[in-house]
């Protein structure tokens, strides 16, 4: 009977340390020193959109580190009705502050479509 509730009573511990194991957060990734687009942290959606009638062209960042960061971000769109350029700043909170660590720069478009580029330089502060 001894055997058995130890048995019983290790296999207990055992899930417990599994069940602990899973629930643990592994910890948010670090923001590199320095400038640059910070890859670790920033998580990037861009494309089309429209206003009403306005074409738009968006930049949607969200950070996953705990650092505050600045990000500078550049477009240069080209269409058939001739090219768009926009730049702007996104300051991002650290993800603990949820809705914060998202922000968006948004430009004018002349139409939806064409081709795009863009470029960001981010730095923690």
């Amino acid at each position: 009977m001894t055997n058995a509730i130890l048995r019983l009573t290790g296999a207990a511990l055992l899930l417990c340390g599994f069940a602990a194991a899973a629930l643990a957060q592994p910890a948010p990734p670090k923001a590199d020193a320095g400038t640059g687009a910070q890859s670790a942290c920033i998580v990037e959606n861009d494309g089309y959109k429209r206003s009403g009638q306005q074409p738009m062209f968006a930049i949607e960042l969200s950070n996953k580190c705990e650092q505050r960061i600045k990000c500078r971000v550049f477009v240069y769109i080209t269409s058939a009705k001739g090219p768009s350029q926009g730049r702007g700043t996104i300051v991002l909170a650290p993800i603990s502050h949820g809705a914060a660590a998202k922000g968006s720069y948004v430009m004018k478009t002349k139409m939806i479509g064409g081709s795009s580029q863009s470029a960001r330089e981010c730095q923690a502060f």
